[in-house]
């Protein structure tokens, strides 16, 4: 598994964005209306905000590349699994919990996240 950022469930998805541009993020892609990657300019993703429910209940964490998802899945059926593998705006992805409950976030990202091997971070939409 490796580290590809980690995730913030935010209520205010617009204010968080402007809040961690103050600090030196840059706002690198918009994959949807409710989802911003941030991070160092012309860097990769290490933070990425989203305004969704589901994932405020999960709360802030990392989440992980382990390739095929899917395939993940299928073959760590012992795993406390919360959410099976779907299709998000960032690419393939599901969760499951550690033996302390703590959610472990996997994605087989989009290529346009610029996170697979040998790739470089392509723009997807970029706010003004």
């Amino acid at each position: 598994m490796k580290l590809l950022f980690e995730v913030r469930p935010v209520e205010h998805l617009e204010a968080s964005v402007d809040y961690y541009r103050g600090l030196g993020l840059e706002t690198l892609g918009w994959p949807d209306d409710e989802t911003a990657l941030l991070g160092a300019p012309a860097g990769r993703p290490t933070i990425v905000l989203v305004r969704d429910p589901a994932e405020a209940a999960l709360g802030a964490g990392g989440v992980y590349e382990v390739g095929d998802v899917d395939e993940f899945y299928q073959s760590h059926g012992e795993l406390d699994w919360l959410i099976a593998p779907v299709s998000t705006a960032l690419g393939r992805y599901a969760v499951f919990a550690d033996r302390t409950g703590l959610c472990i976030r996997v994605l087989d990202p989009d290529p346009h996240l610029g996170t697979a091997a040998g790739t470089t971070f392509r723009q997807y939409a970029v706010a003004s």
